[in-house]
């Protein structure tokens, strides 16, 4: 049912409870979440409605993504350790088998993992909390964008570059690097947008 709902339309608590098989207390408290989150508007006495981001709005949550994820570069590439930029190595073949396979689920699934782990590695929860809430609106909101034809490999071979530069022990090398790809990654999602 999730695929079926459709940004700018308002739709029932009581009927989504309904398809759910849920009571309606439960699925207000999740739509609550989501609007907290950005994702959904609340509408007194009628419902709720999907949010579309404005493209105003993509750009900012990549300005904000990119500060945050340059921030990691810097913070871990003098401190990274060898099995630390092993581990991602082995996230990053993950993504290339998912590349290779098709698997669009299994690629978001591991791409967030490379992300995360890199930013777990700052040991700074509020910078892991920041960009997590920003990864789930960007994914949520461009998914669609990864699955353009040639931008998997291309996503890989960016990924192989930033742990290049991490094991080289260069912040600013490993900043670049990183910024490369969120630009890179703003870029599609900004085009996927475009084409809706």
């Amino acid at each position: 049912m999730g695929n079926t709902l459709k940004a700018g339309h308002t739709y029932s608590e009581h009927v989504l409870a309904r398809q759910l098989g849920m009571s309606k207390t439960p699925v207000h408290e999740a739509l609550l979440d989501l609007a907290n989150r950005g994702f959904v508007i609340l509408i007194p006495r009628k419902g709720v409605s999907i949010r579309a981001l404005t493209i105003d709005e993509i750009k900012d949550l990549y300005e904000f993504r990119l500060v945050l994820e340059v921030a990691v570069m810097r913070r871990i590439a003098n401190h990274i350790i060898p099995g630390q930029i092993e581990r991602l190595w082995k996230i990053h073949n993950a993504c290339v088998a998912a590349t290779e396979s098709d698997d669009h689920v299994g690629y978001i699934k591991n791409d967030r993992e490379y992300h995360s782990f890199m930013a777990s590695l700052t040991g700074n929860a509020y910078l892991v909390g920041a960009l997590e809430n920003v990864r789930d609106l960007i994914d949520w909101m461009g998914v669609r964008a990864m699955t353009r034809p040639g931008r998997l490999p291309e996503v890989d071979l960016e990924h192989a570059e930033v742990i290049e530069k991490l094991a080289q022990g260069d912040p600013e090398k490993a900043a670049v690097a990183m910024e490369k790809h969120v630009r890179a990654t703003e870029h599609n999602s900004l085009a996927w947008h475009d084409r809706q």
